[in-house]
């Protein structure tokens, strides 16, 4: 029988703590349709995407180390756990006070820029389907931070400095 390393290990609680993250942020922005019905396709369109990326995770066979897995670099497992926490409290808030639809996108950009920040991998330059799911996440995360920008500009909210 083959022993699993402690590096397969740590890999998967990774892997499983960003499909996690994905989850808690698809079900923050789920609340803010609740809250904010008139502009419930924006914040749907965010949390379906958000629930994509956990898909993607959860479909990816990233805890190979061998071939081209072996180039991956996963981030650091402490900035996927300081970044879940933050869903945590956000989620704590919303069940505490009540939210303007400007303090909404206030947390969605932090959210969107903290997640951005937390999910560091480094990917070897490859056309493999999971390497390539894994750029998709990073992008799409950083398009979600340029479309919170636009939304709020819409909003005739004005983006801080």
């Amino acid at each position: 029988m083959e022993q699993i390393s402690p590096e397969f290990v740590a890999r998967q609680k990774i892997l499983l703590d960003c499909v996690d993250l994905e989850i808690a942020v698809s079900l923050i922005y789920r609340e803010f349709t609740r809250l904010f019905p008139a502009d419930s396709d924006f914040w749907m369109q965010l949390s379906l995407e958000e629930e994509d990326h956990a898909r993607m995770y959860l479909a990816a066979d990233l805890l190979q180390v061998t071939g081209e897995y072996a180039g991956i670099r996963f981030p650091p497992a402490a900035y996927v756990t300081k970044t879940l926490a933050f869903t945590e409290q956000i989620k704590d808030q919303l069940r505490k006070r009540s939210f303007s639809l400007h303090d909404a996108l206030d947390i969605a950009l932090k959210l969107e820029k903290t997640v951005a920040e937390s999910m560091v991998f480094e990917l070897p330059e490859s056309g493999d389907p999971v390497i390539s799911s894994l750029r998709k996440i990073i992008s799409d995360t950083e398009a979600h931070i340029d479309r919170i920008e636009q939304f709020k500009i819409e909003k005739g909210y004005s983006l801080p400095g």
